[in-house]
């Protein structure tokens, strides 16, 4: 037996039948339960039991649809997800060869600084040297002219 893929409760009539109908097929059910617990009329069902099942397992059909959906949008943000931690973890070490770039620029030019500070020191001293060693040497052409005019008078 073929079941139509429609699901009947989608119609709000047929929803209040399908309610008022296991209602009504409560009692049936559970008077025929006690005949099953006999052994009698085990292969018999009413068609308002078969309606109700087919209608159950429509039901259950739908909610098996309905959380295979939901599965697989879990499967899509998961994979997603690996993605995108895929990429964080490449930026992570993108970054890891860039930093250790940067210190070993920052090192290097912490040693240039040392080396230009130490140049600047001997500069001043060789400036200093040299400013002395000017004027001694003004000091010793004005003296050497002082003594020229002296002895010449």
């Amino acid at each position: 037996m073929k079941v139509p893929q429609q699901n009947p409760l989608d119609d709000p009539e047929e929803k209040l039948s399908a309610e008022e109908s296991k209602d009504r097929n409560l009692p049936d059910a559970q008077s025929n339960l006690g005949s099953w617990g006999d052994g009698k009329g085990e292969d018999e069902l009413s068609p308002e039991e078969i309606q109700m099942f087919e209608q159950e397992n429509q039901r259950l059909v739908g909610e098996m649809n309905n959380l295979f959906d939901e599965v697989r949008q879990i499967e899509g943000k998961v994979v997603e997800i690996s993605r995108l931690q895929e990429i964080f973890t490449e930026k992570v070490l993108q970054q890891e060869t860039d930093i250790d770039n940067i210190h070993q620029l920052v090192v290097g030019a912490t040693e240039n600084i040392k080396e230009g500070n130490e140049d600047i020191r001997e500069a001043i001293k060789n400036n200093a040297g040299f400013r002395v060693w000017i004027l001694f040497f003004l000091v010793m052409c004005s003296f050497s002219l002082l003594f020229l005019d002296w002895y010449d008078n």
